[in-house]
């Protein structure tokens, strides 16, 4: 059954390498990977194959078996077609590519790209550890320690679906990531320029998108993206009557990082001085006017005003180049670990795909009450 299934992958990912291959083309590869893969050394024999049918037959690694089992001669066996990463590459994508966003397929691409040079047609059924690290040594030479670990992981969820598949029985990937020189380069605001930004927020008029965009960063710490496709409906109020804002895809145009970015966000009154109330009367205000969205702008020019406008003028001297909207998420996520906040709750509020990247990387499944209270006590001295 192994050796089938190797068949079968090896010939989907020449079909997919040739997809305008004839039938003729296909049976004459077909022919090559049977007379490779059943003569491998690895196996002792092709008869071994078929199990204990052909226990007590002793048989020589070079001898070729006519069908009734007779010798017919001892030629020298061909070796098996390599399990290079640009073959399981295909195969993964064969199967995992189809439910991958258009722009999360063509980064997978790019990267399965750089992993398969890198690699250097490397035969995976027979790799070993030292193996590996000579490959993430060739990553590093000129990219920074957080791409190479990119490239990793992306590697390792090709590894663990192709020992899932039985294309590979063992893999040498863990642990291989980069620890040293991983920092984050995005950088983080402090607890006062967070004030000082709520402040400036709370300056702007109650209908001014401006405002709620600044505000809804600094209390949620929500994406720039997430943040601006939100819709009047996206601001719900549980049954229990908290108010939240719902981060999801479901509308025209609107998308998220991943299926853990969806989620309920509590906004919490008073947090650094956000008004609630006034929040909840602009929102009206946007349903009265028959607008859907409550951005009033685009993202990319609430990008623009955040990042190059709104920041600088209210840091002044304080701001330094990298301090972004995107630093509000790293900014709130330090917060949490300082107060001691566990990872899956941290995880529920950011929207992150795995339960380590939260502090990892910054510095589901709980009900919406619990991170309710979660950012209660978070902002409770951090509350105007």
């Amino acid at each position: 059954m192994q050796t089938s299934g190797h068949l079968t992958s090896s010939l989907q990912a020449f079909h997919l390498d040739h997809p305008d291959a004839s039938w003729n083309d296909l049976r004459e590869h077909l022919l090559t990977l049977v007379s490779s893969t059943l003569m491998s050394t690895d196996d002792g024999h092709p008869l071994r194959h078929w199990g204990d049918l052909y226990r007590n037959v002793a048989v020589s690694p070079s001898s070729v078996f006519a069908p009734n089992g007779e010798v017919m001669s001892t030629a020298t066996e061909p070796s098996a077609t390599p399990m290079t990463f640009d073959v399981l590459s295909q195969l993964y994508m064969a199967d995992r590519g189809g439910g991958q966003k258009p722009t999360t397929l063509k980064e997978t691409t790019l990267c399965h790209k750089v992993i398969s040079e890198n690699l250097e047609g490397l035969d995976l059924r027979t790799h070993s550890r030292a193996d590996l690290v000579q490959f993430r040594e060739r990553l590093s030479e000129g990219r920074m320690p957080s791409t190479v670990n990119k490239l990793i992981v992306k590697l390792s969820a090709v590894f663990t679906w192709a020992v899932e598949n039985g294309h590979l029985s063992k893999t040498y990937d863990k642990k291989l990531k980069l620890t040293k020189g991983v920092e984050s380069t995005r950088k983080a605001f402090t607890q006062h320029q967070v004030s000082k930004l709520m402040d400036y927020a709370n300056g702007l008029p109650e209908t001014s998108w401006k405002r709620w965009l600044l505000s809804l960063g600094i209390i949620t710490g929500g994406r720039l993206k997430e943040i601006c496709q939100l819709t009047v409906g996206d601001v719900v109020t549980t049954e229990s009557g908290l108010v939240a804002i719902h981060i999801n895809e479901a509308g025209e145009g609107k998308s998220i990082k991943n299926k853990q970015s969806e989620r309920l966000v509590p906004l919490t009154d008073g947090a650094y001085g956000f008004d609630l109330t006034a929040f909840l009367r602009y929102v009206d205000a946007m349903h009265n006017s028959g607008s859907e969205a409550l951005a009033q702008f685009g993202y990319r020019p609430s990008g623009e005003w955040v990042n190059q406008q709104a920041i600088p003028t209210t840091l002044g001297d304080a701001y330094e180049r990298g301090l972004v909207f995107h630093s509000l998420r790293h900014s709130l996520a330090s917060l949490m670990q300082a107060k001691g906040v566990p990872i899956t709750h941290a995880q529920a509020v950011m929207g992150h795909a795995s339960g380590t990247i939260t502090f990892d990387t910054y510095g589901a499944g709980v009900p919406v009450e619990t991170i309710a209270q979660l950012l209660r006590e978070l902002f409770k001295d951090l509350r105007i």
